[in-house]
């Protein structure tokens, strides 16, 4: 185990104390800003013979290679950085650390954050000695942690600070995971045409969401409303649809409001993703193109199409009216899948978990996220779980039953979403008394035989290429249902008044549809029909709308 700096304050006390506690393991630290004479004292006093004080030297590499663990155990002396993590990291080698300063940032996702407590570090000393699977994945993680801080992201990072000290711009973003999603690519544009990352502001729901929008090439920080951020003086702050109509008192030397400009509402003839986008084009003059609507990111997480069979479920929604958005047949769609060979694990809160799945439900919107990366597909509800899915690119489909696909559905081609057509749907556009009464029950209309058909035909789509022919559209009966390919032309996510769309860089080629099957006996709906929505015509520009308290 090494120690870097023996001094007391930066934990040699507690090495100590371990060093006591595993007198099989080896403790070399070294006197770079103390003297070597009163900590090899010290420990002599304490009959520590697995103890070692080297003086000081810059033939780090050698102490690096040859250490198995590093120890940065400063609880007194606040790191504001810490090197040391780093440069270990850098080695492969895992690093356990305080909970002060800078440190447990830094360990974070790949290194081990402790208490001050002897035993503590001793349990783990003794997994990470023990243990040789447990430690080749720490040093897998302590490997990933360095690529994170290259000397190449480092050197971004700082000449980005530089350039946005000559034009520092705030965005103000709110409040659910999806609308929150939804402002990462006009987020992603803002700081590609500057040249530099920007800053947020999020009114968030969650408190654990901040990370969503959390991406070194785009973001310098993200604040909550409880943090410092509005203090600080900027060039510009453009404050998005989503942040509320709320008017604070925010110190710039321009002030844009998107509501003063439009008012995005569930039956907008733009989806809520290229809404902002267009916001952005409108008010900024920051052009955008179509392929920019897809701009999603999810923090710094990427996503490989892993090679099982694991298939994730959201079940669940917000509470109070917004429990209208739940599909009741999981529990048999899980059956059905497991038949076929697949895994099926629920996801979200520990309260939505699906009877009969896994259970990966808890712990963080971070961890949620993290997990999810190892599904191969994934069904939801309209959600902010369903949102993640869609933006990390997992093959999704979404089911859609008060709440309008078209501007809140997934864009990417490898999501599908399975929508009602009813005369009263989606009804938070049509019939806003019914959606906020949360008496709306028309998602159980949504047949577990379509669902099951779609995700098939979806999974054919991706695999082997399989044709999928579009049946001709049905006329509409008292329900039906409607599998909404993804759409990322924005004729086709417009309505028929709008705007005119950005200059295209190409035309993205519909997705398939799913032929129709015979309706479940449960649903009380049964005549199903899977159907492309119709193309739209190009829209014009929107008009200006004064400035709505809703």
């Amino acid at each position: 185990v090494l120690l870097v700096n023996s001094k007391i304050d930066k934990g040699y006390g507690l090495i100590m104390d371990v060093a006591a506690l595993r007198p099989e393991i080896n403790f070399v630290c070294i006197s770079s800003q103390s003297n070597g004479g009163e900590a090899r004292t010290a420990a002599e006093e304490r009959n520590l013979s697995n103890i070692h004080i080297l003086p000081r030297t810059d033939d780090m590499d050698r102490l690096y290679s040859h250490a198995k663990v590093v120890a940065v155990p400063s609880y007194i002396f606040i790191e504001t950085f810490s090197r040391v993590c780093i440069e270990a990291h850098r080695y492969g080698k895992p690093v356990l650390g305080s909970t002060s300063g800078n440190v447990p940032y830094l360990l974070e996702k790949s290194g081990f954050v402790l208490p001050e407590d002897a035993s503590d570090w001793a349990e783990l000393l003794d997994r990470l000695y023990g243990e040789p699977e447990f430690y080749d994945a720490a040093v897998e993680a302590a490997l990933e942690n360095s690529r994170r801080y290259s000397y190449a992201s480092q050197r971004d990072a700082i000449l980005s600070v530089a350039r946005q000290a000559d034009s520092p711009i705030l965005i103000g973003i709110g409040s659910g995971i999806g609308n929150m999603i939804h402002v990462a690519p006009m987020v992603r544009r803002i700081a590609e045409h500057l040249g530099h990352s920007v800053d947020l502001l999020v009114a968030e729901d969650h408190s654990d969401s901040l990370f969503l929008l959390q991406n070194s090439k785009y973001v310098n920080a993200v604040y909550s409303l409880r943090q410092y951020a509005l203090a600080r003086r900027y060039d510009t702050i453009f404050v998005t649809h989503s942040f509320g109509a709320a008017r604070l008192p925010l110190r710039a030397r321009r002030v844009v409001w998107t509501r003063d400009w439009d008012e995005f509402k569930p039956d907008h003839r733009f989806h809520e993703a290229q809404f902002n986008l267009e916001a952005a084009r409108e008010l900024l003059g920051i052009p955008y193109e179509e392929a920019d609507i897809l701009g999603y990111y999810i923090g710094e997480l990427d996503y490989s199409w892993p090679a099982g069979k694991l298939v994730g479920f959201h079940g669940g929604s917000k509470d109070g009216f917004w429990v209208s958005k739940r599909w009741p047949y999981y529990s048999a769609l899980a059956a059905r899948l497991q038949k076929q060979g697949y895994r099926v694990a629920s996801f979200g809160t520990e309260g939505e978990y699906v009877e009969g799945t896994e259970n990966m439900t808890g712990g963080s919107i971070q961890e949620m996220a993290e997990k999810m990366r190892a599904c191969s597909y994934f069904v939801s509800n309209d959600s902010g779980v369903m949102n993640i899915a869609n933006a990390l690119g997992i093959p999704l489909i979404a089911i859609f039953g008060p709440t309008n696909v078209r501007t809140r559905g997934p864009l990417r081609s490898t999501s599908q979403g399975v929508s009602l057509v009813k005369d009263c749907s989606p009804c938070e556009c049509k019939d806003t008394a019914v959606f906020l009464s949360a008496q709306c029950r028309c998602i159980g209309e949504v047949p577990l035989d379509e669902v099951t058909q779609v995700f098939d035909a979806l999974v054919a789509r991706l695999t082997d290429g399989t044709s999928l022919p579009a049946p001709k559209r049905r006329r509409k009966a008292s329900a039906t249902t409607q599998a909404s390919p993804s759409a990322t032309d924005p004729t086709e996510l417009a309505d028929d008044a709008g705007a005119t769309p950005p200059k295209r860089r190409r035309k993205s080629p519909a997705a398939k549809t799913a032929a129709p099957s015979s309706a479940d006996p449960t649903p009380p709906a049964a005549d199903a029909a899977v159907t492309p929505p119709k193309r739209r015509r190009k829209p014009a520009a929107p008009k200006a709308a004064k400035a709505s308290a809703a």
